[in-house]
């Protein structure tokens, strides 16, 4: 058993992969929640110009980069050291 398990804290690189699986889940939900906002703006106040789609597609390019800066930091974190 290691130090960091025996004392009871995370490793670095398991606390660093939480910390991106919190900021990442975090992310999705406010994704969801502005995405329902801006259709049900959009139905209700300009029912006759569609707009929404354009924000859902700018939300999911940055969604994009979130998932792809989570991965990279992820992969990074796993494996073992190198003698």
């Amino acid at each position: 058993m290691s130090s960091a398990e025996s004392s009871g804290r995370m490793p670095r690189a398991f606390a660093r992969r939480e910390a991106h699986r919190k900021a990442l889940n975090v992310h999705f939900v406010v994704l969801l929640v502005g995405l329902g906002a801006a259709f049900a703006a959009n139905r209700f106040l300009t029912p006759e110009t569609f707009w929404a789609h354009w924000v859902a597609l700018a939300w999911a390019v940055v969604f994009g980069l979130h998932l792809a800066i989570f991965a990279r930091g992820t992969l990074s974190t796993m494996g073992g050291r190198r003698p």
